[in-house]
């Protein structure tokens, strides 16, 4: 039964492209942003700010709908509240299809909740085609599914696991990728890179990066382009990192 529920949690992420988009500015008119707020719904900081500066959330709305936003208790709120919320958003959810709900990173950034629980009480929503969830959650996920693979020495999909990286990630990294395989040099098996300030809130990204080189590959946005370099990584191209390493190779 496990292998089954695997299999086919691994078949749907490798199909998935709904991932909520790292940076929104704007919604559609059939559009939901799903957002966490503190025990006053103050809606000041990070997703909550956004929510209230451009989608309408009133000040003091803490759990469902309010202006083209919908609340989600986290801050100051007990883990349980959080996914007693969840469930009722859920609800929400599957009885509104007419709408699409675009989930943040729920309670992980001000809140400090630890993102493989709150992950896990979004799972339901991974298979529903008008919800978007986060690539932090997604990460989660993928995670649980390769750790069961590789405890139970399973293929999947007749690949090996090593293959089965390069669907994490965009095919013009896929060079960078096998050449960190076949040289053993560390990087995230789980697609994406970030960059976290002193409070864990992800304030740079990027596809491909390697920390103990500090490089990264094709940021998201100018913004996250700018961030790297301010704290020390060099932005390359595939080709400019490969013809580096074969300089040295041939020196």
């Amino acid at each position: 039964m496990e292998d089954s529920y695997y299999k086919l949690l691994n078949d749907v992420l490798l199909g998935y492209k709904r991932n909520t988009p790292a940076k929104i500015t704007t919604l559609r008119n059939n559009q939901i942003f799903v957002f966490g707020t503190d025990t006053n719904g103050s809606q000041k900081h990070g997703a909550a700010g956004l929510a209230a500066k451009c989608f309408g959330a009133k000040v003091g709305a803490v759990d469902g709908l309010t202006g083209r936003c919908y609340a989600l208790p986290t801050k100051g709120f007990s883990i349980e509240e959080l996914s007693n919320a969840v469930i009722r958003f859920e609800k929400f959810v599957r009885e509104n299809c007419k709408y699409q709900f675009l989930v943040t990173a729920i309670g992980c950034g001000h809140a400090g909740f630890d993102v493989m629980k709150v992950a896990n009480m979004f799972r339901g929503l991974l298979g529903l085609s008008n919800v978007m969830l986060p690539e932090a959650f997604l990460k989660v996920y993928r995670a649980e599914c390769k750790s069961y693979f590789l405890s139970n020495c399973i293929a999947i999909n007749d690949k090996t696991l090593d293959d089965k990286i390069f669907d994490y990630y965009d095919e013009r990294v896929h060079s960078i990728i096998r050449y960190l395989i076949d040289n053993n040099i560390p990087f995230s098996k789980e697609g994406g890179f970030s960059l976290q300030d002193s409070e864990g809130n992800v304030i740079s990204e990027a596809e491909l990066g390697i920390e103990a080189e500090k490089i990264v590959f094709y940021p998201f946005n100018s913004q996250s382009d700018i961030t790297f370099k301010n704290n020390g990584y060099k932005v390359c191209n595939p080709k400019e990192y490969l013809n580096s390493k074969n300089e040295k190779n041939v020196n």
